[in-house]
């Protein structure tokens, strides 16, 4: 049996080990209201998920970062990768309901292309 402070770390540590997601995989519409709350945030509006919207913008940058320099080379804003994504999600419908991998990565090294 586990002393007191040792079972309180260790449920608390499965409490946070259970919250976890069980995969990585961001969904396209998931993604969408990401995108939203990003949009609300930079707009100031008081009731934005801060989380949400951070979390858009890290997702953005993690991908763009393990992608640059072997099959994409992006020497924009990053506030193009966020007009690409927009622009996408509104002319394709159907990509919300599928991972977001699979059509970003390979509309960025379409766009982005090394040469």
């Amino acid at each position: 049996m586990l002393p007191g402070l040792a079972r309180q770390s260790a449920a608390l540590l499965f409490f946070f080990l259970a919250t976890l997601p069980a995969a990585a995989q961001i969904g396209g519409e998931q993604l969408q209201q990401f995108r939203q709350e990003a949009e609300a945030f930079n707009r100031q509006d008081p009731f934005a998920n801060a989380y949400r919207a951070g979390h858009y913008n890290g997702y953005l940058a993690g991908v763009l970062d393990a992608l640059q320099g072997r099959s994409v080379c992006f020497r924009e804003c990053i506030c193009e990768l966020d007009k690409l994504v927009e622009r996408q999600l509104a002319d394709h419908p159907e990509y919300r309901e599928r991972p977001v991998a699979e059509w970003l990565l390979p509309l960025m090294e379409k766009k982005f292309p090394c040469k």
